[in-house]
């Protein structure tokens, strides 16, 4: 079911939206209404074509063409969901771009981006499912499978259910780690995208994260993204990118 989706204003001056046709800039905006609500799309263009354009001359083909614009600058992720071996799309920093109040996870969750973070298993057995939006009775979550045993319905019309049917625990954030570096994961991407200086962005991104509290799930994921944000102001107008003045630093979050 497609779902509403909010676009920030900074998606507009991100550098990193910029290196992308406006084709594939628009798929990838589009392609947010019919992810699941943790970002995940079946990476299959032939289904986004005719979700996003039924009525257009573009060909599965281009769309794949666009979607590989996104993968090659980050914004989205390829993986192989071991529980059914298909191959689907992510949308990196999904939790940054996109605020979800009651989630339903249609799709396989993607692998976990940082060793630190707990992971969250999931198996279709275990997601939850939410009552249609636009029903007036939707109230409460309700699990996908219940025990045999259940004893019927409480007084507000949710079926009680045996605590035998945990939900697996989300990935908690946290506060900086009080060992935490630039680690190779950031160094190969940093070198990837021509950034340079992290000593001065990991000073400065962590005297901020103390400073104002931030806690977050993925750590190298945050430092990634201030880096982009330019959180050191190491940018000088008018320089070229990759040159030692000049840090590339704008990032779609």
């Amino acid at each position: 079911m497609a779902r509403i989706r909010s676009t920030k204003p900074e998606f507009w001056v991100s550098e990193q939206i910029a290196e992308c046709s406006p084709n594939a800039r628009l798929t990838f905006i589009g392609m947010w209404n019919f992810c699941d609500d943790r970002g995940v799309h079946p990476a299959k263009p032939k289904t986004l074509k005719a979700e996003l354009y039924p009525m257009d001359d573009f060909t599965a083909a281009q769309v794949g063409e666009w979607m590989q614009e996104l993968v090659r600058v980050g914004l989205v992720r390829e993986f192989k969901a071991e529980e059914d071996g298909e191959i689907y799309w992510h949308v990196t920093g999904w939790e940054r771009r996109q605020k979800i109040d009651r989630p339903s996870y249609k799709h396989p969750e993607p692998p976990c981006q940082n060793s630190t973070s707990t992971p969250r298993i999931s198996s279709p057995s275990d997601r939850r499912m939410n009552v249609d939006d636009d029903s007036a009775n939707a109230q409460r979550e309700l699990v996908e499978r219940h025990p045999p045993d259940r004893k019927g319905v409480d007084r507000k019309g949710v079926e009680e259910h045996s605590p035998k049917a945990r939900r697996a625990p989300k990935a908690a954030k946290t506060i900086l780690p009080s060992d935490f570096v630039v680690s190779e994961r950031v160094k190969t991407w940093a070198a990837a995208k021509g950034y340079r200086d992290l000593d001065q962005h990991l000073e400065a991104f962590k005297s901020k994260a103390v400073a104002k509290g931030y806690t977050y799930v993925d750590w190298d994921e945050a430092l990634m993204g201030a880096i982009r944000d330019d959180w050191a102001k190491l940018r000088v107008p008018g320089v070229g990118a990759g040159t030692a003045a000049n840090t590339p630093w704008a990032g779609a979050r």
